[in-house]
């Protein structure tokens, strides 16, 4: 009788501890994935829109980047709702986001070029974004963006 008691003990001490660790184990495993922020790298697809100075009156337009990982990129936008398409290089530097491209498609002419800053934040924001055309050029306006997964 006194090993069946003893052996049901053991038996119960035993399953208790498993269902206490599998208990902590879950909290644990909860509290991670509620404390840990998503962290997005730069290259990816990023949807947002942009502004003209010389033009309030047409409002926000659909201004997109697509930055690769070798440095290039695709821009696409929409201004009175034709799309223009352009292709350039971009760099990070820091928080600091450049790029520069060229118009291939769109509503502007092919040529066209573009330099572009905002400041990078890895929760997926570009801010503070400002646009502009170099000389000969004459356009400028701002922008915002949201990294798109």
């Amino acid at each position: 009788m006194k090993k069946l008691f003893f052996a049901s003990l053991i038996l119960t001490f035993f399953s208790a501890s498993i269902i206490l660790f599998q208990m902590s184990s879950c909290k644990k495993t909860e509290a991670q994935q509620t404390s840990t922020p998503t962290i997005y790298p730069i290259e990816g697809l990023w949807i947002g829109t942009y502004t003209i100075d010389g033009k309030p009156t047409k409002g926000s337009q659909y201004y997109s980047f697509v930055l690769k990982p070798d440095g290039t990129m695709i821009q696409d936008g929409k201004d009175a709702n034709q799309q223009a398409l352009s292709i350039g290089t971009w760099k990070l530097t820091g928080t600091n986001f450049s790029c520069n491209f060229k118009s291939i498609y769109g509503v502007s002419g092919v040529g066209v070029i573009e330099n572009a800053t905002a400041t990078w934040d890895n929760t997926g924001e570009l801010t503070s974004g400002v646009w502009s055309n170099p000389s000969p050029g004459t356009g400028s306006g701002t922008f915002t963006m949201k990294r798109v997964n």
